[in-house]
């Protein structure tokens, strides 16, 4: 047996060797070959196209109102500390990370109903339950694993400060519109998490405002109390409150589609099937060798 593979590897290692074993195997070569490039070629053209949607966006700038904020956080921060109130803006980090979080995944998966649309094949639209035949239905923790895992993708250049996030999926208008919607929820989210900081920092302040006669405190927390409400102010005129959109996500034509990738499939068939024919021969070269080892072993 050891002479068999000793002799299979030393023809593999010239070009000769391979023709040689060709030349015996033709059916073999042809045929492999042929079915190789007929399978790619199929695959290219049958496969499910899968469309990207891709919104482009910067973190909103502060302006003036950040370096209001940042100057009265020097002169009073001891006394803002003591009320427990946030002086916070979102930064483009800050972002990123919500666009990124899982609790953002699940206010838009319960509001687009993710799990049926995820998971199409284990869903019975009739009865709308999943199959009588599963024995474990998938679960959120499975939809977060797919969606983080390969629709999401969320890419920032700290150059240019542009952050990108793409949805890439088999419906090209959910493409697009899941892409603006979990931008949209992200804006939302945070901009209600300031409204909620803002509130809670002047409830803190009038209490602290009760329990003081002095004069210059109550004067500094006054401008806290002004700094607090122009900032609720801002949060609710501003729609895009923390990311805003350069270029939405648009519904791409039916032929733009990112998978699968049809010309390089193309182009790489006929290698790849002429590489398959020769592993094809190879394998039936030494099957045929080791069958007739094993022959005149047993005789």
């Amino acid at each position: 047996m050891s002479t068999v593979i000793e002799s299979a590897r030393s023809e593999r290692l010239t070009i000769a060797g391979l023709l040689s074993q060709i030349r015996s195997w033709p059916t073999t070569y042809l045929a492999t070959s042929f079915l190789t490039v007929v399978a790619v070629i199929a695959y290219a053209f049958l496969a499910t196209p899968v469309y990207r949607g891709t919104v482009k966006m910067m973190p909103r700038e502060s302006g003036n109102a950040g370096g209001a904020l940042q100057s009265i956080l020097g002169q009073f921060g001891g006394l803002a500390s003591l009320a427990g109130i946030s002086f916070g803006s979102v930064d483009e980090q800050e972002s990123i990370a919500w666009l990124k979080s899982r609790a953002l995944f699940t206010v838009f998966a319960e509001e687009q109903n993710l799990m049926p649309i995820l998971f199409r094949d284990q869903w019975d639209a009739a009865s709308r339950r999943w199959r009588a035949d599963l024995k474990t239905p998938p679960t959120m923790d499975d939809a977060w694993a797919a969606f983080d895992g390969g629709i999401r993708r969320v890419n920032d250049d700290p150059k240019t400060r542009l952050i990108t996030l793409q949805i890439t999926w088999k419906d090209r208008r959910q493409a697009a519109d899941w892409a603006n919607e979990l931008v949209r929820l992200a804006n939302e989210g945070l901009r209600q998490r300031a409204l909620r900081e803002s509130a809670t920092s002047v409830a803190s302040l009038e209490e602290e405002l009760s329990h003081t006669d002095a004069v210059e405190l109550r004067q500094s927390i006054y401008k806290l109390m002004e700094v607090q409400l122009n900032r609720s102010v801002l949060a609710k005129a501003r729609r895009d409150y923390a990311l805003t959109v350069l270029d939405p996500a648009v519904v791409p034509d039916a032929r733009r589609f990112v998978s699968p990738p049809r010309f390089l499939m193309l182009v790489i068939s006929v290698p790849l099937g002429l590489f398959l024919g020769v592993c094809a021969v190879l394998a039936a070269q030494f099957a045929s060798e080791l069958a007739g080892q094993m022959r005149r072993l047993r005789s």
